[in-house]
């Protein structure tokens, strides 16, 4: 059996003390399988399964080690378990956060007496805090502080905000049972024990709420606003080579409700020509900067063209489109990169354009082709979204592309967790004979 076991990191102050980190292992891994953000540190500590180290501790007051699980570790122990299951032993580190780092098993008192040592400058509001970094390294974060509340905690108020924040910042995805009118999440362990288990409940049901993988039919895959294609002045006529396109980049993301572009960038592009064959390269500029005639730039050898780059653009122009962080903006903006990518694209320049995301709608001949697998057949064939493991952002998608061979293909779309930038890999997992040739 995988047992997990906790461990903390204490340091004495006067009469207080003070846990200033604590975690729950499973095996050997140090990756972070989730974390929470809870009210203080219960009663779990050295006593009885290291007496050493609690000498230590009142000797040099600073001591860390393995320390007993008190009710909530063992509620939230319980929470692990059953949101990864027992198909497989689960691996990693659940990290535990509080608002402050004061010891005290009963939350009301131990609220107060912060207060007090607050107010007296015993103790720094902001001791708790961890840096953006290490928030950044978990996959996802419990709240649950509980829901006592009163007017003279101003100072758990604040540092409340302070963590919301910094939360916030990270981007990194959140859930707990919130209450009905104040900004507090109760706390996983009731005090009432016949109440853990329908709590227990609960959060599992908001996590898969969450997290699940969410399944969106075919058309949410398309442009779903319509935009009129205005052509550009700073353009250049069309000739052999690279040159400046006359058309906008910018109506590509106009087409869908749930992106935009930053403020103070846009986006433009070079066309290039061979005379029936085209590809076209897109840069995210300022907004004040006009693109440069194409003999003008740096030219980049990896591309396959050797494409120009003005010096003030940016690396990647998914940096600066923006949008809602819902799940159908991250499918929007992995149909919207690929569309970018291929933009000024015709003749043998296509790829992506022949690509029809499934599953085909009926009266669209979807069983023409007598497929031979390479993997096995996905068990969701539909566009869906979910966290991966380390809590990025994902879409998947399955295509049938018929240039040179017919081929099923899995696309999956990892977007970092601060902004819309990602990274695709593409996998044929069947084929279907001869395809189109031109």
């Amino acid at each position: 059996m995988n047992h997990p076991k906790a461990y903390g990191t204490f340091i004495k102050r006067g009469e207080n003390t003070y846990r200033t980190s604590a975690y729950i292992q499973w095996g050997s891994s140090e990756q972070s399988i989730g974390a929470c953000l809870l009210l203080n540190p219960g009663s779990a500590d050295f006593h009885k399964i290291n007496p050493d180290l609690n000498v230590i501790l009142n000797t040099l007051f600073r001591a860390k080690g393995e320390i007993m699980t008190d009710p909530t570790m063992k509620q939230l122990i319980l929470l692990i378990e059953g949101i990864y299951g027992q198909l497989q032993p689960i691996a990693g580190r659940f990290h535990i956060y509080n608002l402050f780092n004061l010891q005290n098993p009963k939350s009301i008192h131990a609220i107060d007496l912060f207060e007090a040592l607050v107010h007296s400058g015993e103790y720094d509001i902001t001791e708790s805090l961890i840096s953006l970094n290490e928030l950044q390294t978990h996959p996802w974060i419990f709240t649950g502080w509980g829901i006592e509340q009163k007017v003279s905690w101003k100072n758990l108020e604040k540092i409340k905000d302070v963590w919301l924040n910094l939360i916030r910042d990270s981007k990194v995805p959140t859930f707990g049972k919130k209450h009905k009118t104040y900004n507090n999440y109760y706390h996983p362990c009731p005090l009432i024990p016949t109440h853990r288990s329908h709590m227990l409940t609960d959060l599992l049901s908001l996590y898969k709420q969450k997290f699940s993988i969410q399944r969106f039919p075919t058309y949410a895959a398309r442009p779903n606003l319509l935009n009129e294609a205005n052509l550009l002045e700073e353009c250049d006529q069309y000739q052999l080579g690279w040159f400046r396109s006359s058309t906008n980049p910018e109506s590509i993301l106009k087409g869908f409700s749930h992106l935009h572009i930053k403020e103070n960038y846009k986006l433009r592009a070079y066309q290039y020509s061979d005379g029936a064959n085209g590809n076209g390269v897109v840069w995210a500029i300022p907004v004040n900067m006009d693109l440069p005639p194409a003999n003008e730039c740096e030219c980049l050898e990896e591309h396959f063209l050797i494409a120009p780059k003005p010096a003030f653009a940016l690396d990647d122009c998914m940096q600066v489109i923006d949008g809602d962080k819902s799940p159908l903006s991250y499918l929007q903006a992995s149909v919207a990169f690929h569309d970018i990518h291929e933009f000024g694209a015709f003749w043998h320049g296509t790829s992506w354009g022949r690509d029809v995301i499934l599953p085909i709608n009926e009266g669209e001949n979807a069983d023409k082709y007598q497929w031979k697998m390479i993997e096995d057949e996905p068990a969701t064939l539909e566009p869906h979204f979910y966290y991966s493991n380390l809590g990025n952002p994902t879409i998947v998608f399955h295509t049938i592309n018929d240039i040179g061979t017919v081929t099923m293909n899995r696309y999956v779309h990892t977007f970092s967790k601060s902004d819309y930038t990602l990274r695709v890999e593409r996998t044929c997992i069947a084929t279907a004979g001869g395809g189109i040739i031109f």
